[in-house]
């Protein structure tokens, strides 16, 4: 059955037609009132639907369409636009479809439609009007921000010595310490409202080899951040007239308690030290032991004649009646601060409660007994009755002050103090040789050992780098000396081939030499009797006949002439072409030998190099060895240790002055000083993550100051204009940081480097259209002398900065050059590319080396890892893979969720960091693969 459509449903159709119609007609009636503008009019759709195909770099079947002046030019099918001649120009008929021509073609890769028809009649019109060229207004472009579901990581930074770590999301960059494993700060520019770090995108991201500044790169601009240091620790000092004998802090941080000459005893404030106000007087007594309760209210105070009391600090009153205890020598609150504990000489514990009146003496409770030696650590355990208690028998305890007796027992001997973490499951022993081991409560094992500084550390460091490089430079001399012995052997071979061909010409020389004379006397006769045969047959011819005899005769001389001119040219060319054997052989000779003299040579000097080499590696590897022996050494005790109220952190003091702050997650050391005359005694956590160490004489310092980040610099423009056409895609550091190289440009037309020094801002080389399309990538040489980009011209470069005369240019990428790298020795080049390969160079020779494959995507990033042959590399494939520059995998991180986009590494690759289009950052051991840490986009939801 047919259904026949009602005609009204048909009218919509024709009238969009009749609309499209119209509009084309109103169109074309005012571009014939007005003349259209080539760069207003025109070029905008000829840029979204033609140009891509058509440009400076891309120019498909030899035509440029970015100018009137190219188009009249025209390619390989003569003139695209004939003026005044819309009719007849290839670009009005190629995008009508009209001769077999199609412009743009169907499924095309550029994402270019067909010109609309109101297009295609501005066109026209402007061809018929002349084609005129106009005035290209430049392009101001007004940012706004970008969505918030915008928020990819393209690229990642990390410090060289591993501490911070930073990350672009959005506009955003986004600074984590690694040491704490924790997010630290976004940046911010100061601009926008959103307190961004730039107007768009972050793009790429680079640290100073110093690790003090951090370069970003977005849209037309560069900012340069420094890092401003925290001030120095150091000691505040009581005003004098205070008069402070003993002092301590409460246990939060905020206040100092003090008692002076007078017994007064003093609250003062941690942070400058000022009095806050007077609690009471306790006589001429001395005091040698004062410790306040968890709450900051109570003080108790151990004075002469081993007497023990409690002091209000809100009213300045005593809250019980001094009790005395024989051999008094430690004192600590329980955790519910209700009752005291005491150790004495004897090696008992002894619990006393508040009476219920202040008038009564304290209360005795259970004797603790079982301690072997002296107790030279008391602190609340993770129970309201529970104590650490640490004695000089090598053991920790803990006990129930209830039941008076010992819960467990752990094996850590020298322990001279102690500190319970926040959530009771670490606890932070301080020893008398200097070390601080934390002992995880759950597994009853050692869970890190503190020691060292940051001295003994950064030269530890330096060591393991100055070692791996010696093995760089020796593997690579190796390599060079078995490649010349392997020449030398063949030139051998070949040197013994030609000293056989010498002594076998030689050998037949002289038989070639004898038969030359005879064949030219032979010859000169046959010569002498032909002669003379033709001169008997010119006298004996008659009337112009010559006699057949005579004829006959020259005839015979004739032949025997030629065999003998046959003869003597063959013995002839046998002796020149033995003697010329001869000059080859031996000049062949002589090149073998003194290729083998030039090798020999290089032998030696390869030798002489690895013999260096593994010098400085031995004397590096003792000097590390006896660094690390260094940090095993029994050294200043440690006073006291005191961990971060979010447990991530801790406090040391140590008997020669010393105090730092470690990380508790990777055992970094973060901060560290020493004060002449500062003998801190006691140090308690801040709420901002800070520590205040105080002395008994009431001195106080701050510790682990957070250092601050600020814009330094903005590079946009100069003088001449703008620095950059369009989004920045590198920004890199030199190696003495004195320089900062940015790539960028204009896609589809040019790839412009900017190097600029870093203290001033100034450009001091600026390298225009160095590509033929943008830069994406750059690395200086280890000596700073050259600079490798990449670009999405598919090419890799090498120039020389200070001439910028090319040194390499290596050509192999079927797709944009994503990434680059010099190898530490600076003998080799790496590239990465968008056609899924990472490509090894031979910056000597100028060839490729090894063509890594393996990706099925592209390959984003990649970074030699420190003095090594290893690459770390991002990918489009889910992947950040560690290869070796031969082309054998290292080891592939674990598989991530999505598109993968930048990656990095420290030096000793023992931290790997990458993001991508996830939004998250994650944090690896480099060693193992292991995941230490995930950082996402929102910072309140990071772990």
């Amino acid at each position: 059955m047919k259904v026949r459509f009602p005609s009204q449903l048909k009218r919509p159709r024709h009238l969009a037609a009749l609309v499209v119609h119209a509009a084309v007609l109103q169109a074309t009636a005012t571009l014939q009132a007005t003349t259209p503008d080539f760069y207003q009019d025109v070029f905008p759709f000829l840029k979204a639907n033609c140009i891509s195909c058509h440009n400076k770099t891309t120019t498909k079947a030899g035509l440029n369409m970015e100018t009137p002046e190219l188009m009249k030019k025209g390619g390989d099918s003569g003139p695209s636009i004939v003026p005044g001649k819309s009719a007849e120009s290839l670009i009005v008929l190629a995008s009508q479809h009209k001769e077999d021509m199609e412009m743009p073609p169907k499924n095309n890769k550029s994402g270019a439609v067909d010109l609309t028809p109101a297009e295609l009649e501005i066109l026209k019109a402007w061809i018929d009007q002349g084609a005129k060229d106009s005035v290209q207004q430049e392009r101001h472009v007004v940012l706004t921000s970008p969505s918030a579901s915008v928020d990819p990581i393209y690229t990642v930074a990390m410090t060289r010595d591993g501490r911070y770590a930073a990350c672009g999301r959005s506009n955003q960059i986004f600074l984590y310490d690694l040491a704490q494993r924790k997010f630290i700060s976004k940046l911010s520019d100061g601009k926008a409202k959103d307190a961004s770090a730039h107007r768009a995108l972050v793009q790429t991201l680079d640290f100073s080899p110093d690790g003090t500044r951090l370069a970003s790169g977005s849209f037309r601009e560069v900012n340069i951040w420094k890092r401003e240091a925290s001030a120095a620790a150091v000691p505040r000092h009581p005003d004098a007239a205070l008069n402070i004998t003993i002092c301590e802090a409460t246990p939060n941080g905020e206040h100092l308690v003090a008692v002076n000459k007078s017994g007064d005893v003093l609250l003062l404030k941690a942070a400058d030290g000022s009095v806050v106000k007077k609690a009471g007087n306790l006589g001429s007594t001395e005091v040698k032991q004062i410790e306040a309760s968890r709450e900051g209210t109570l003080l108790a105070i151990h004075s002469g004649n081993d007497m023990l009391q409690v002091w209000s600090l809100q009213d300045g009153t005593a809250k019980a009646l001094p009790v005395t205890i024989a051999g008094l020598q430690k004192l600590a609150w329980s955790q519910d601060g209700k009752s005291i504990i005491t150790a004495g000489a004897d090696g008992i514990m002894r619990a006393w409660a508040l009476p219920a009146d202040s008038n009564s003496p304290l209360v005795k409770g259970k004797d603790l007994k079982g301690a072997a030696g002296t107790i030279t650590s008391i602190i609340a355990g993770p129970a309201t009755d529970q104590l650490f208690v640490a004695s000089n028998d090598g053991k920790v305890r803990l006990w129930s002050i209830t039941e008076a007796k010992v819960l467990r027992e752990l094996p850590i001997p020298a322990v001279q103090s102690l500190d319970l973490s926040s959530d009771g499951k670490q606890l932070a022993c301080g020893t008398s040789d200097g070390a601080v081991r934390i002992w995880d409560l759950a597994t009853n094992k050692q869970a890190a050992e503190l020691r060292g500084s940051l001295p003994t550390s950064r030269r530890i460091t330096e060591l393991d780098l100055a070692i791996a490089r010696q093995a760089l430079e020796q593997e690579y001399q190796r390599s060079q000396v078995t490649k010349l012995e392997a020449q030398n052997k063949a030139l051998d071979e070949l040197l013994k081939k030609a000293n056989e061909t010498i002594d076998s010409v030689k050998k037949s020389l002289p038989e070639k030499q004898k038969a030359l004379p005879p064949a030219q006397e032979a010859a000169a006769a046959a010569k002498k009797a032909l002669d003379e045969a033709s001169a008997k047959l010119t006298s004996g011819t008659t009337d112009g006949k010559a006699d057949a005899a005579l004829e006959k005769e020259r005839v015979a001389a004739q032949e025997k002439y030629d065999t003998a001119v046959k003869a003597e040219t063959s013995a002839q060319a046998a002796l020149s072409a033995a003697e010329q054997n001869i000059k080859d052989a031996q000049a062949e000779e002589k090149r073998i030998s003194d290729t083998k003299v030039r090798n020999t040579q290089e032998l030696t000097a390869a030798n002489a190099a690895i013999d260096v080499a593994k010098k400085a590696q031995d004397q590096a590897t003792a000097d590390l060895t006896a660094a690390k022996a260094s940090l095993t050494k029994p050294g200043a005790g440690t006073v006291t240790v005191r961990f971060s109220r979010d447990a991530q952190l801790l406090a040391t003091t140590s008997s020669d002055g010393t105090c730092s702050v470690w990380a508790i997650s990777s055992s970094a050391l973060v901060s560290q000083s020493i004060s002449q005359g500062f003998a801190p005694t006691n140090i308690t956590a801040q709420a901002d993550g800070t520590f205040i160490a105080s002395a008994s004489n009431g001195a106080s310092m701050k510790l682990n100051q957070p250092d601050s980040w600020k814009l330094e610099r903005v590079l946009d423009k100069g003088k001449d204009g703008a620095f950059f056409a369009d989004r920045v895609n590198a920004v890199r550091f030199s190696p003495d940081g004195k320089m900062l190289a940015t790539g960028s440009g204009e896609p589809s037309r040019s790839g412009d480097i900017n190097i600029f020094d870093v203290a001033s801002g100034n450009v001091l080389h600026t390298w225009k259209e160095h590509h033929d399309d943008t830069v994406l990538c750059l690395d200086f040489s280890p000596d700073g002398k050259l600079l490798a980009s990449g670009a999405a011209d598919k090419i890799a470069r090498v120039t020389e900065i200070s001439s910028r005369k090319r040194v390499n240019l290596f050509e192999g990428h079927t797709h944009h050059v994503m990434g680059i790298a010099f190898r530490a020795d600076g003998r080799v080049l790496a590239s990465a590319g968008a056609d899924g390969i990472v490509t090894t160079w031979d910056m000597a020779m100028g060839e490729r080396i090894k063509k890594i494959q393996g990706w099925t995507k592209e390959v984003t990033s990649l970074q030699f890892i420190g003095a090594t042959s290893k690459i770390v590399t991002s990918s489009g494939d889910n992947l950040v893979r560690i290869v070796n520059d031969s082309g054998s995998e290292v080891r592939a991180m674990s598989r991530l969720p999505d598109f993968m986009q930048s990656a990095a590494s420290t030096p000793d690759g023992t931290l790997i960091v990458a993001g991508g289009e996830d939004s998250v950052l994650r944090i690896w051991d480099g060693a193992s693969g292991k995941e230490l840490a995930v950082f996402g986009g929102n910072p309140a939801s990071t772990p």
